[in-house]
């Protein structure tokens, strides 16, 4: 069986449970994923020896950040920078200050340490993209760095991964040698980072994948049909393509009570 690596970030929807069937339906015949929104990174990172280029984007411009550091810099420098950034993880002073400072400047080192550092280790924004969560009395720990030097030796001077931070609409694909996995925040779901997305990049989305299938370029959505007994109001616009059932429970991540989502993939090709 095969052992994936956990991200060291906590993630509503991480698709960590779901890597046997997003890695089961890519096509064997792509050199090059797209990984248009990467988030915590547990698709791109345990996909890397599958391809010859990952390109892992993301709008979150402090996350992509955050792992060209991990990339790019030895193990000894994390270590040393998360060190002078750490917080008391009974100080809630020293959390709000953090946040603040977070807020003027954007700094990755700051973005991370506040989401070890926050209730359940979950980000959340506000429309300004001001990171607002609460104080969750915690903060880096050992079980974090154990994740995050795993995370840092996967990526670390790894030539094939490119990290991008940009709109997923005007990114430039390979149509005939690329793949595009695409886990875009779910609209009928809430998860607190999902603040910049809305009615009209949901159709976006479609107007998107379907431009992918014109250009006879392959695609693999993950999606939800249906949450909390909200159906999604665009899943006919899927039905063209070829729709695999996934049921999976959010519960264990979101921590807000039942959220049982059935889950989809949806892709335009056959394996």
């Amino acid at each position: 069986m095969t052992e994936y690596l956990k991200s060291p970030l906590n993630y509503t929807g991480s698709k960590f449970n779901l890597l046997p069937e997003i890695k089961n339906n890519l096509p064997k015949d792509r050199t090059i994923l797209y990984d248009l929104f990467c988030g915590g990174g547990s698709v791109f990172v345990n996909l890397l020896p599958n391809y010859q280029t990952i390109y892992a984007n993301d709008i979150l411009i402090p996350l992509i950040r955050l792992y060209n550091f991990l990339q790019n810099n030895k193990w000894e420098d994390v270590i040393e920078l998360i060190s002078s950034e750490k917080i008391d993880k009974d100080s809630q002073e020293q959390y709000v200050k953090l946040r603040e400072d977070f807020n003027l400047t954007g700094d990755f080192i700051k973005f991370f340490i506040l989401v070890c550092s926050c209730t359940n280790n979950m980000m959340r924004f506000n429309k300004k993209f001001e990171f607002n969560q609460t104080w969750g009395k915690r903060t880096y720990n050992p079980s974090t760095e154990i994740k995050l030097k795993a995370y840092h030796n996967k990526i670390f001077s790894n030539n094939n991964l490119v990290l991008t931070h940009q709109s997923f609409e005007t990114y430039d694909i390979d149509f005939a040698n690329g793949i595009v996995y695409l886990d875009p925040p779910y609209y009928i779901t809430n998860a607190g980072y999902n603040c910049y997305w809305s009615k009209n990049k949901e159709i976006m989305l479609y107007d998107f994948i379907d431009n992918l299938n014109k250009n006879g370029c392959k695609f693999l959505l993950s999606n939800v049909s249906e949450h909390k007994g909200i159906k999604n109001p665009y899943i006919n616009r899927l039905s063209k393509y070829r729709i695999i059932d996934i049921e999976q429970n959010y519960d264990i991540v979101s921590r807000t009570g039942k959220s049982f989502s059935k889950e989809i993939l949806v892709k335009n090709y056959e394996n």
